[in-house]
């Protein structure tokens, strides 16, 4: 019997999602004994310190579930960001919040609009609820076109994401065009806003999406522990979302979804913010010499309000390897005119313009 009759075949024209190479594959392909990987945006530091000596302590006690609700959890970010018990989901990185949403709200046949190039994952949790995704292209600035979004909802129109700062292209839509935005969208459509960068942007008419958050208004923000709390691999994300939506996610998800390290990690890194701020300090500095690097090569970038830029090139299938022959690692899309780069510490910036001046004198240009 063919097994390919047991698969749904809404995922027949999925493409699993393909992370970055791995820094042992790079160092054996290019000989080079240090690597940098810029390729996932991951923050170059490592946790913070009470989050480490919190993770020490409850290694112990891993024989035991843990807390299934997230209660502790769920009290500091209540307490720290004025929401309801209600309005407050967990999960296995703020991907799998995104997952659980589509799933509870997408029928087959319904539509997701959010915008393009933005975070590969929205036409993934589409496809696999069997609805289908509506593209909008950013604007010549590479940013969220809020009007051409809106003009392709219609009445099967179901949800939207709306990613803030944008990955890959680190922009914003600003804080007037959101309002604009939201009088205007229709009530029959959930809006999810995923501001995974939103603690490094320092614009100052950055709409922070959970400011227009009243628990009535279909509006969701999604954010998470991996980005300047350093905590990506123990995979934790929240969400605020409204209180009925909140109720479907926890019917949905996995018991247990959220494990006892990632949960007692985020509660401590939720204390330190000083931290928080010295290191959006550091990642602006960084992308200041970044910025100055790529003007002296000629690189044509996308000014970023997160911790990568979006740069454009011609050959980006040469310049990835021609990079990755120096050592550093970015993220590629294909044959799209465009490759990313992460900001690391300040001897990452040298290394990492060091190996685009290399590129530049190999390939002539970037």
């Amino acid at each position: 019997m063919d097994q390919d009759t047991f698969i749904r075949e809404e995922l027949d024209p999925m493409v699993p999602y393909a992370p970055g190479l791995r820094a042992s594959e790079v160092r054996k392909r290019s000989g080079k004994e240090v690597i940098l990987k810029l390729s996932s945006n991951e923050h170059p530091c490592g946790p913070f310190p009470s989050a480490l000596r919190a993770i020490e302590a409850v290694a112990p006690r891993l024989n035991r579930y843990p807390d299934g609700a997230g209660r502790a959890l769920k009290l500091r970010l209540r307490k720290r960001l004025g929401v309801d018990r209600e309005n407050l989901v967990l999960g296995n990185g703020s991907n799998e919040l995104l997952r659980l949403i589509a799933q509870a709200v997408l029928r087959p046949g319904d539509e997701v609009v959010f915008a393009w190039p933005s975070f590969v994952v929205y036409p993934m949790v589409t496809q696999m609820f069997g609805a289908t995704a509506v593209r909008v292209p950013l604007t010549e600035d590479d940013v969220h076109d809020l009007d051409a979004m809106l003009a392709a909802v219609t009445e099967k129109t179901r949800l939207m994401f709306l990613c803030n700062p944008n990955n890959p292209t680190g922009t914003i839509y600003h804080r007037i065009a959101f309002e604009r935005f939201l009088e205007r969208v229709p009530d029959h459509v959930l809006v999810v806003v995923d501001e995974a960068y939103f603690e490094f942007v320092t614009e100052e008419h950055y709409p922070d999406a959970l400011q227009y958050f009243d628990g009535k208004r279909p509006l969701c923000s999604l954010r998470t522990f991996s980005k300047i709390y350093s905590l990506a691999g123990l995979r934790i994300g929240y969400g605020i979302v409204p209180a009925p939506l909140a109720a479907a996610i926890e019917k949905l998800r996995e018991p247990f979804n959220v494990n006892s390290v990632a949960q007692i990690a985020a509660y401590y890194s939720l204390a330190d913010d000083a931290e928080v701020e010295r290191r959006k300090r550091e990642n602006q500095e960084q992308k200041t010499y970044l910025y100055e690097g790529f003007d002296r090569l000629g690189v044509e970038y996308v000014p970023s309000e997160a911790n990568f830029v979006y740069f454009k090139t011609d050959r980006p299938v040469e310049v990835f390897e021609a990079l990755l022959q120096e050592g550093v690692i970015v993220r590629d899309f294909g044959n799209a005119p465009a490759l990313r780069v992460g900001v690391g510490t300040d001897e990452d910036t040298m290394m990492t313009i060091a190996a685009f001046e290399a590129v530049a004198a190999e390939l002539g240009v970037i």
